[in-house]
């Protein structure tokens, strides 16, 4: 019995904690696409669901997604020249497709990426307490199974 209660608190206490990884950002100097979208009295089309199909790709694989923003603009990166196709659905029936045709998509040379000075941390911060607590009863445990 002793020696399955040392193994389960070895386990216990042997375990290594989740680190997180960090992030890094940059800015963009690749040429980008910006387009406008708006109903026909001039509103903008507002956080409507965008999609991007590129050049040569399948009619149901989009290149891109996501939504305009307030003022109805959505942007994107192409990655090669040809022939580019944006579609913009506002939720309630309006949809729009626009074409753009991408002549360049020369790259500038890339700046390294900043590497994040964020510490590694544990997943939670519960996750120390409970690793303490632990600690400390499997000390106890000890204490008592070594007076007997």
């Amino acid at each position: 019995m002793n020696r399955f209660i040392l193994a389960i608190l070895f386990l216990l206490l042997t375990g290594s904690p989740a680190f997180g990884h960090g992030v890094t950002c940059r800015n963009v100097d690749e040429p980008a696409v910006a387009v406008i979208f708006a109903y026909s009295d001039g509103e903008p089309m507002s956080y409507a669901e965008t999609k991007v199909f590129g050049p040569q790709s399948s009619p149901d694989l989009e290149f891109q997604n996501g939504r305009t923003d307030a003022r109805g603009i959505f942007g994107f990166i192409p990655d090669r020249p040809g022939n580019w196709r944006i579609e913009a659905r506002d939720g309630m029936g309006h949809k729009t497709n626009h074409e753009i045709v991408v002549k360049d998509t020369t790259v500038t040379e890339k700046k390294p990426a900043t590497p994040s000075t964020r510490e590694p941390q544990l997943s939670s911060p519960g996750a120390l307490k409970i690793l303490l607590g632990l600690s400390i009863i499997a000390n106890l445990a000890l204490l008592l199974i070594r007076k007997k």
